[in-house]
């Protein structure tokens, strides 16, 4: 059966005219000339399944109008692209797996087939404009995030400092984000790649060092006027963008960073106290305001010992709880949204937070009756209902704290709208720093 439907399409496409350029559905050598090898490449697409190769009824046959609608793609020189993302729906084989631009592992019906906000067509062949993302290590089937570190170096705070993101830094958030719980299309495995450019070279040279030595950056027109002048603007819409400078709004502030939330903006503001952990948990933390995260998660309500994510203040520096006692033990992340549901006007010390005792009173012991205490609070503080400790807790209210699940969570639509989005009534300034 296969000869003969070859042979006789392959004499219906006796005068297909030599293409100058390799159509996508011309798949075999020698390019330009239908014949045998690339009918067996699309008989094999047909007998993999692919739902491109098999257009016509009935569905589930191989027919003669199955492969006059290849033949059709092959004359017009032309392939039908249902989702539009510039790659042929021949070439988008639908599993998942990722082995070149004539076989995608893509969806041919849904233009951004692993949900990241950036379509299949720019992660394959690079954007229209000249930005080659597949280089960068860009892939369609797994989840990507950009963002290019832009970073101050010179005399600040009473000697020479250099702000740019460390090597150390990068692959702390690099494991994070791999590491993270979020899917990926089948078979692949969970996690996001995140490419961070900070001028390090290969595919990544956009990243510079700012000239000058400004005591501080205004998270505003002065920030977008550098950004103006050091982002290529093929990367709108794409890259997220960073500064990595001493302080910003002002030269006494002690502030770790700011961001625009649900933005493409961010800044990393070290001061003097620079580290590894320190420069990377700040990063995760900027870069989650602008995925549309809040101290609180999806709030603003900010030090709940049941919200483990380096989004809370609590857990910025001495990164998430491991053991369930709600104290950092290192380990960057966003939370998963595991912890229990937390009562400030019933606590109950023998739960904790996930099913292990915590005096959160401080009193050395684990009170088996429920009390009522302000818990939100910075570092060891806490205070009575309708006290706020002078300014230490984040409310002084009593109410029922709720963990988030950050990852489930984040806003892959950031960039996907708009060329660059400036969201100024929606800033983020982080009051932190490491205790």
């Amino acid at each position: 059966m296969r000869v003969s439907f070859f042979a006789g399409l392959l004499a219906a496409a006796a005068s297909a005219p030599s293409l100058a350029q390799p159509c996508p559905a011309d798949l075999g050598r020698p390019f330009g000339v239908l014949n045998l090898f690339d009918l067996t490449a699309y008989l094999d697409l047909f007998q993999a399944g692919s739902p491109v190769a098999d257009t016509a009824e009935p569905i589930g046959t191989l027919n003669f109008f199955d492969l006059a609608a290849f033949l059709d793609s092959y004359l017009v020189g032309c392939p039908l692209d249902s989702d539009g993302d510039r790659i042929a729906d021949i070439h988008e084989t639908g599993n998942g797996v990722y082995l070149g631009p004539t076989a995608t592992g893509t969806d041919p019906f849904n233009p951004d087939s692993d949900g990241d906000g950036i379509i299949d067509g720019d992660e394959v062949f690079g954007t229209v404009e000249g930005l080659d993302l597949p280089a960068m290590g860009a892939l369609p089937v797994i989840k990507d995030i950009f963002i290019e570190c832009d970073w101050f170096e010179g005399f600040f705070i009473g000697r020479e400092r250099n702000y740019r993101p460390t090597a150390d830094s990068i692959a702390r958030v690099v494991a994070s984000f791999a590491n993270a719980p979020v899917p990926n299309p089948a078979p692949n495995p969970n996690g996001i790649a995140i490419h961070l450019d900070y001028g390090q070279g290969g595919a990544f040279t956009g990243g510079n060092r700012i000239p000058g030595e400004p005591a501080f950056v205004v998270f505003g027109d002065q920030f977008y006027q550098y950004k103006a002048d050091h982002f290529d603007p093929r990367r709108k819409g794409y890259f997220h963008y960073a500064i990595f400078a001493s302080r910003h709004s002002d030269d006494t502030n002690r502030s770790s960073g700011i961001a625009e939330i649900n933005g493409d903006d961010f800044m990393v503001t070290m001061v003097d106290y620079l580290s590894t952990n320190n420069q990377s948990n700040t990063i995760v933390h900027e870069l989650g305001h602008n995925l549309g995260l809040r101290h609180g998660g999806f709030e603003n309500r900010n030090y709940k010992p049941n919200y483990n994510s380096v989004m809370n203040y609590r857990h910025q520096f001495p990164g998430v709880d491991t053991n369930g006692d709600s104290r950092g033990d290192g380990v960057l992340d966003y939370s998963r949204g595991l912890n229990f549901d937390l009562d400030e006007s019933s606590i109950f010390e023998p739960d904790g937070v996930i099913g292990f005792p915590i005096d959160f009173d401080r009193d050395g012991l684990i009170d088996t009756l429920p009390y009522a205490l302000n818990l939100n609070c910075s570092g060891t503080n806490t205070s009575p209902c309708g006290s706020n400790a002078d300014g230490a807790c984040a409310d002084s209210s009593c109410s029922v704290l709720l963990d988030f699940n950050d990852w489930a969570n984040i806003n892959w639509g950031r960039l996907a709208d708009t060329a660059d989005r400036r969201p100024e009534q929606e800033i983020a300034t982080c009051e932190n720093e490491p205790e």
